[in-house]
């Protein structure tokens, strides 16, 4: 009768005691990269991923009614995997688009802030952009430009502009975007000129690269046919053989 009860005993428990249990568990699943990937809200996060997750394991409290079947426990504990580590693959997903989105939308606003910063200072240029920014860098924007109101000769706000992404050529135009607003015009501002035409080349880069991803996905499509017809051959070949060895006895 224990043996039997044992698996819903277990199953109470970890429901029982999730407080207890939770820290536990975020603390032992927690990926690394989560601090890039995610600033706010990450506790909240994990707990949402670790609740969800223990549902998967309701099924358990039946183990004893397989035979308690290991390929159903394994199933079981894949499937309790899967819904742990799912919302964290949708999360890495998500930036990564974002990330490459923003490799395409960074260096065209940064076109439109170079003509703005021909008659126009750094803080003045910056406000006028935001309304044709893109609207995955206008939150940071505004930010920036509060910041740069408060503090005009402070780096820290130049650095923190779209951080999250962890991409150098923003990290190296904010710099010369400070340098510029800062000490010498004139030689900041030939650095900020080689500056886009480095980011038209990471945007040409970026194109081909999603131009050649885009090409793979058809390549495997037009595979597709070429499966086919070899399942087919193969069962034909083998409909043959059944054919020859029926026929010869």
């Amino acid at each position: 009768m224990i043996r039997i009860m044992l698996p819903t005993m277990i199953v109470a428990l970890l429901f029982l005691f999730h407080k207890i249990l939770d820290p536990w568990l975020i603390c032992l699943i927690r990926e690394r990269d989560l601090d890039e990937l995610l600033h706010e809200d990450q506790q909240s996060f994990m707990l949402k991923r670790v609740r969800k997750s223990r549902i998967a394991l309701l099924p358990l409290c039946l183990w004893s009614r397989m035979d308690y079947s290991f390929s159903i426990l394994f199933l079981i504990l894949f499937i309790y995997i899967f819904l742990l580590k799912k919302d964290y693959w949708s999360l890495k997903q998500h930036v990564k688009r974002k990330s490459r989105l923003l490799k395409f939308q960074f260096p065209i606003w940064l076109r439109q802030l170079q003509i703005l910063l021909q008659s126009n200072t750094v803080s003045q240029s910056l406000r006028l952009s935001l309304s044709h920014a893109p609207a995955l860098i206008r939150h940071d924007l505004k930010k920036l430009i509060d910041e740069i109101d408060k503090d005009a000769l402070n780096i820290t706000p130049y650095l923190n502009f779209l951080s999250a992404y962890r991409l150098s050529e923003i990290e190296r135009a904010m710099k010369l975007l400070y340098r510029y607003n800062t000490v010498g015009k004139d030689d900041a501002y030939l650095q900020f000129n080689r500056m886009i035409q480095t980011t038209t080349k990471w945007l040409r880069s970026e194109r081909e690269e999603h131009h050649k991803d885009a090409m793979t996905i058809y390549e495997w499509f037009s595979m597709i046919p070429l499966f086919g017809v070899t399942l087919l051959f193969l069962a034909i070949m083998c409909e043959v053989i059944m054919n020859m060895f029926t026929n010869g006895m």
